[in-house]
């Protein structure tokens, strides 16, 4: 399929890669050799790009500002540089040098960024949105957009769920936006609104990502956009410019050290015994054989009297290729225009058995069909194939006996099976990366659009986009394994698909009534709707292994069959208007009346304005021409605005109806249908709305050297939609209720600095950091908690409550509060004091949110070479580290232990924080759940997640390699992780348990460009 796959692309390229020629006259051929310079400083553009109006590629102008191009006869070149006005120079015939000055813009102020449904200059912004361009991407490859934004948009959290390979993302803007956690945010694929973490998508073929942060930008997108909105536009082709790009890499994964596990077989024997011993020392004595019998498998005893070691962790792991290979075709000839590209990934996993593979194709169409109508298509289909190992794989790798052999005598994986039971205990890691989960995905984004110019000023757009989505996952759990032992072999087939359709129709007017006065208006109708279905099935009972989910019939039994279907719809009118007076004041005011079928016919429409305003403090008259020498650029901007949340159950506000079953005569029957018993439909439910307060400035000194952006916000979210226990009295168990508000407050800071811009050397500095506080600020009436972990005063969902750590008892203290303890062993504290330890005594000992986060971007340019250095960090959140506490004096189940457990508590050391080895893994001996605050650590790290360093070759090199640009790079991914904490990442945060483990990645890569 890759070979097919390229083959498409080259043949797609012909036409360009061999234009027709007509019948002529022939022209002069010469080569043009010229000079790209700063207008004023006469310092040298490097990097610029020259191409030839109506010909293929584009050189790049080298340090000196040189480059060389082959010209026939008469020619015109475009020459642009980012930051600076472009240009148009004729050349006559012949001509052999040139010399080109580019004015500087008056900042990149003059820059579009894209808002809902338009774009509008950087300048007249006038709410908080943050941008990144397709070129910065390009400095640090990634494979996915999620990738590309981590830690680079202030306010922006991305959070990747995993370290394997097409591992998902959790993405949140400015903190907690609701109790249900929402769906993260909408996604806008060149218009088309779509969801989930867009792993499908190429990054290089993006031109630029805008994410909207605040309710103003938002409010436009209404209801969709509770959780903040990512605007993402991709590459299209220019007018006279065709070129060629393939861009690739090639590197190899490797694993990061994690836990730090005891290597001495000696030393782990003998902690073994000593956590059974130290539970009943005359049932467990340490060296009585008969004791050893019960606490070893009879493999591990051989083991022990032969001195064999096994290292499960390097079996089941391995240096992991990956590739990337990208060709793009663009070309724009007339009023046509197409831009084309596929992409070829693939990474394995360094588990074995793990692997991403993704195929993807990009095409966008452009044409102007006369001076009124314009049409286009922008479309994007992938094809991943994702094998994913089972969470268990790394768990056991880690955690199995090393006195338990690998492979039988026969050389087949060996099978933990209990001796006593006869059943496996444990699953050999080995099996399961022969068995790995296989997930097939297909996703189609596609939108066809027409604009119609109807007057002057006035022009009509209407749009139709599709996100198509099909998903199919395949299990299969051979007899070698726990879950399909004792029922020779399990196999699961899930299918899941969608899809969404969108209408879209805006009318936009300029009205410029004086020159002093300009208005923009918008207008618009949209239409989405979903369809969703999925489905299952389950099997067991195969007469072989071989075939493993390929043929479910084989089964002897159906284990489980289940299927669902729902459709929602949602459609909406908007408006906006845009007022500008002398270019300085600018005012913003957005309406959206959103109606969604997800609500009862009540509530099922909602209402989302919103108003902004900046006022560009640098053009007032009383900014004097001296202030301005040093400040270069300085804007207020304020907005309010409202936006809702429609992320709960499509059922919610009705009653449900299910088969219903009952026994008869030996067998199940269903012959008819009853009320869903578990969820009481409220037709009641109202919109959650979210209200969002902005304050901002934006400044910019010594000619741009320094731009610091800074944005204070203040969001309450209203009837928060929330699943409420009932009475048993009720029938039902819960209940969608609009009951609760909550409160946000946070910064945004953006620093970017260029210290240095000379001919031979560039540095750039970009730094952001952001940080926010939540609270539920009410919850039902008389009530200040509905658990534990939502509470009134507190951020939903993130707090760590146990008891509290108080250092080990020793011989002399008084064990009143743990009458079954021991010297060694965990005290906590009695929080109210009442002489006895229970679950009251549990407490909030931890925050699971951070108090701060950023990234540190660092460009450094000499002469041809560039280093790029990013980093990003965190501070203030805790983790409660469970698989810490179970590694390191948990000695039950047979499982590695760490070697800082050898540091435990004994009569004779008493200076330590590790209690006594036990059996359990408890930090406190005599309570149900075993833990304490003892396993609550601090997330806090700073991570080197990049280090590039690339070549630029010069307009020289170019010239004799006949190619317009080319630029390879080396790139180390992960090379540093700076922090205290002890488990595997503290950017995943979990219990660290099934986490797949860290890789440093070494890559080599070309940009080539013809």
């Amino acid at each position: 399929m890759k070979k097919l796959f390229l083959f498409i692309m080259l043949l797609a390229a012909l036409p360009v890669l061999y234009p027709q020629r007509g019948l002529g006259q022939q022209k002069i051929t010469s080569v043009l050799t010229g000079k790209i310079l700063e207008a004023g400083s006469r310092l040298p553009l490097a990097g610029a790009s020259v191409s030839i109006l109506g010909k293929s590629g584009a050189s790049r102008a080298d340090a000196d500002g040189m480059f060389r191009l082959s010209v026939e006869g008469k020619a015109i070149i475009m020459v642009s540089y980012v930051g600076y006005a472009s240009k148009s120079v004729e050349l006559s015939e012949g001509q052999a040098t040139v010399e080109i000055l580019l004015t500087k813009k008056a900042s990149d102020l003059e820059d579009v960024v894209v808002i809902g449904y338009g774009k509008q200059k950087k300048k007249d912004i006038t709410s908080a949105i943050s941008s990144i361009s397709g070129d910065e991407i390009k400095q640090m490859p990634v494979t996915t957009i999620n990738g590309a934004l981590q830690s680079r948009i202030p306010g922006m959290q991305v959070q990747h769920t995993g370290h394997e390979p097409g591992a998902g993302t959790n993405v949140k803007i400015r903190g907690i936006n609701s109790i249900t956690q929402g769906a993260g945010p909408i996604y806008v694929v060149d218009g088309v609104i779509t969801t989930g973490d867009l792993r499908e998508i190429n990054p290089n073929d993006v031109a630029s990502i805008d994410v909207l942060k605040d309710a103003s930008a938002a409010a436009i997108y209404g209801a969709r956009a509770a959780e903040g909105v990512v605007i993402i536009t991709t590459k299209k082709a220019s007018t006279g410019r065709a070129s060629i790009n393939y861009d690739a890499y090639y590197g190899v994964q490797k694993i990061v050290k994690g836990y730090d596990f005891i290597d001495n077989i000696d030393d782990y024997v003998h902690l073994r015994r000593l956590g059974w011993s130290d539970e009943d020392p005359r049932a467990w004595p340490i060296g009585d054989s008969a004791a050893d019998a019960k606490l070893f498998h009879p493999l591990e005893l051989k083991s022990i009297a032969n001195r064999k070691w096994y290292d499960w962790e390097s079996v089941v792991t391995r240096p992991a290729p990956m590739q990337s290979h990208t060709l793009s075709v663009s070309n724009g000839v007339g009023k046509n225009k197409l831009y084309l590209s596929g992409n070829y990934l693939n990474q394995d996993g360094i588990i074995r058995g793990s692997n991403f593979t993704r195929y993807s194709v990009k095409a966008n169409v452009e044409s102007e069909l006369n001076d009124k109508v314009k049409a286009g298509i922008n479309s994007n289909f992938s094809h991943i194939n994702n094998k994913v190992v089972s969470n268990e794989t790394y768990y056991n790798a880690v955690t199995m006996s090393p006195l338990f052999p690998i492979y039988n005598d026969d050389g087949t994986p060996s099978s933990n099976i209990d001796p006593s039971s006869g059943n496996i205990q444990f699953n050999n890691p080995v099996t399961l990366t022969e068995s790995p989960i296989q997930r097939v995905d297909d996703r189609y984004i596609a939108n066809v659009y027409v604009e119609y110019k109807v007057i002057k000023d006035l022009q009509f757009r209407s749009s139709f986009g599709v996100d198509i989505y099909k998903n199919q996952q395949f299990e299969y759990y051979p007899r070698t394994t726990s879950n399909g032992f004792s029922k020779n072999g399990v196999a699961k087939a899930q299918n899941f698909g969608y899809r969404d359709m969108l209408w879209e129709n805006t009318l936009t007017y300029d009205y410029n009534p004086h020159q002093h006065h300009s208005f923009n208006f918008l207008g618009g109708f949209t239409y989405q709707r979903r369809r969703q279905e999925w489905n299952y099935e389950e099997a067991s009972g195969f007469p072989t292994d071989e075939l493993t989910y390929k043929n479910m019939s084989l089964a002897s039994r159906r284990d489980n069959i289940s299927s669902d279907y729902f459709n929602w719809a949602i459609q909406s009118l908007l408006g906006r208007v845009i007022y500008k007076y002398k270019d300085r004041y600018i005012l913003n005011g957005t309406v959206r009346r959103d109606g969604s079928s997800r609500f009862g016919s009540k509530n099922k429409y909602g209402v989302f304005p919103s108003v902004s305003g900046a006022w560009r403090l640098i053009d007032e008259p009383f900014i004097g021409i001296r202030t301005k020498t040093v400040l270069s650029d300085a804007k207020l901007r304020v907005s309010y605005g409202v936006i809702g949340n429609q992320e709960i159950p499509w059922d919610a506000t009705f009653f449900r109806m299910n088969a219903a079953a009952y026994p008869f005569n030996g067998s199940t029957q269903t012959t008819g249908y009853q009320v869903n018993g578990s969820v009481l439909g409220n037709d009641a439910l109202q919109w959650e709305s979210q209200h969002q307060f902005n304050a901002g400035v934006d400044l910019a000194i010594i000619n741009d050297r320094i731009r610091v952006s800074f944005d204070y916000y203040n969001k309450n979210v209203r009837n928060l939609l929330l699943r409420a226990d009932l009475p048993v009295s009720q029938g039902f168990d819960t209940k969608w209720i609009n009951v609760a508000e909550m409160n946000t407050r946070g910064m945004d800071v953006s620093l970017k600095v260029s210290p240095v811009k000379t001919k031979n050397f560039d540095w750039q500095l970009d730094i952001n950091w952001s940080k926010y506080r939540s609270k539920v600020t009410s919850l039902l009436p008389g009530r200040d908690s509905l658990s534990p972990y939502l509470k009134v005063g507190e951020a939903p969902n993130s707090l760590i409550v146990d008891y509290v750590y108080d250092g080990l008892y020793n011989a002399g203290d008084d064990f009143k509060l743990n009458p079954g303890g021991r010297p060694g062993d965990v005290r906590v504290k009695d929080m109210d004091g009442n002489g006895v330890i229970n679950q009251f005594d549990r407490t909030i000992v931890g925050r699971t949110v951070p108090k701060g986060w950023g990234g540190i971007w660092n460009y450094v340019r000499f002469k041809q070479f560039s280093l790029v250095v990013f980093a990003n960090y965190m501070y203030g959140q805790d983790i409660s580290n469970r698989a810490y506490q179970d590694y390191l004096y948990s000695t039950d189940n047979r499982r590695r232990i760490l070697k800082s457990g050898l540091n435990y508590w004994t009569p004779e050391h008493t200076q330590t924080d590790l209690p006594r080895p036990n059996v359990f893994g408890r930090s406190v001996r005599t309570l149900p759940a075993g833990t304490s605050s003892f396993i609550v650590q601090k997330g806090d790290f700073i991570r080197i997640r990049n280090i590039t360093l690339s070549y630029d070759f010069t307009a020289k090199m170019l010239s004799k390699l006949k190619v317009n640009s080319l630029r390879v790079y080396a790139q180390v991914m992960e090379p540093f992780l700076i922090t205290k904490y002890k488990g595997i990442d503290p950017e995943i945060g979990v219990s660290q348990y099934d986490v797949y483990p860290r890789y440093r990645t070494f890559l080599a890569g070309v940009q080539l460009s013809l």
